[in-house]
């Protein structure tokens, strides 16, 4: 007999498949992540179904209450009380679910990158993951990757966040590219060490160490490549390649140092920063105050103090939740 708590788990994992369903198509590892788990558990099929019943009661409800009310008071009166103890039942699942998606993704972020990624870390961990190739990847906070090394590439995917790759080169029989995966673009090794940041609404790539070849697929179709050199980087977006730039290292690759450097950016830039190094979310009230500038040097260790400092040098007030904290 399945033990309840293995059961709630089961359907837990259901409605968090369920809810990243609903945000959008699925990225190809998510695909094959949850035609996986449907695969291994005659259980899990059968929860995923469940969830999207309850889902559908719940829109069901919310456009026509009364046609559900309806359906429950029709029939003989058996039949009542056992579609009134179902949805219920649903009922129940649905509202709970709906708290326990809000909550995994303010704690830990999109609760579906821990389905997909072969290694992850929390907010304000950074960890060094050793590959078969011999390669190292130094994954930063908040930061999730999955592989897909074949006959073919060497593929690392950066789901969220931001790492810093130092690839083994292609000798010694090993012949397949080093490429890195994120959003609509690719960093593909020509050297040995970059960074890949995945910001809000672009991805950065930075060299550090010979040169690395960005390329992007834009939404128009087209394809496009840029190569790099040590100290320069890129922007891309589906828009397409931004313009290479020289870069500040020391500046760049500050969070391998567990520091945190602003130069005259955004309060929004550093709100989206300092969420990967604590947990729960910082929120800001309003646009304006989202475009303040701030500058600085600040220990990525202590996120709560640099925010307290922040709020003190720009005279912004502060409200605090469970999970949440606004900026106002």
């Amino acid at each position: 007999m399945t033990e309840p708590s293995e059961q709630d788990e089961i359907d837990e994992q259901a409605s968090l498949w369920l809810a990243k369903l609903g945000g959008g198509p699925l990225a190809p590892a998510e695909h094959r992540a949850l035609e996986h788990w449907l695969a291994e558990d005659s259980r899990h099929s059968v929860a995923f179904r469940e969830a999207q019943e309850a889902w559908s009661l719940m829109g069901a409800v919310a456009k026509a209450p009364g046609a559900l009310l309806h359906d429950v008071q029709s029939g003989d009166a058996p039949q009542p009380r056992r579609a009134a103890g179902r949805w219920r039942s649903f009922a129940a699942l649905a509202a709970s679910l709906l708290v326990l998606v809000a909550g995994a993704i303010l704690w830990n972020g999109d609760p579906m990158v821990m389905v997909a990624a072969d290694h992850r870390t929390v907010p304000g961990e950074r960890r060094t993951v050793h590959l078969s190739d011999g390669s190292t990847i130094e994954l930063g906070p908040a930061s999730a990757i999955a592989l897909h090394f074949d006959a073919v590439e060497r593929r690392v995917e950066l789901l969220r966040g931001l790492a810093y790759f130092t690839a083994a080169p292609r000798k010694d029989g090993e012949q397949r590219p080093f490429v890195v995966q994120a959003a609509a673009g690719n960093a593909r090794a020509l050297g040995t060490q970059f960074s890949v940041n995945r910001l809000p609404d672009s991805v950065e790539v930075v060299v550090v160490e010979h040169e690395v070849a960005v390329s992007v697929d834009t939404a128009g179709g087209r394809a496009a490549e840029i190569v790099l050199s040590p100290g320069q980087s890129v922007r891309y977006a589906e828009a397409g390649l931004g313009r290479l730039h020289p870069v500040d290292l020391d500046q760049a690759l500050a969070w391998r140092r567990d520091r945190l450097v602003f130069d005259r950016v955004t309060l929004g830039q550093v709100v989206d920063e300092l969420n990967r190094y604590r947990r729960g979310r910082i929120l800001i009230g309003n646009a304006s105050l989202a475009n303040r500038r701030v500058s600085g040097v600040f220990d990525a260790a202590d996120p709560d103090t640099v925010l307290a400092t922040i709020a003190r040098e720009l005279g912004v007030r502060t409200a605090s939740a469970p999970l949440v904290t606004v900026l106002y």
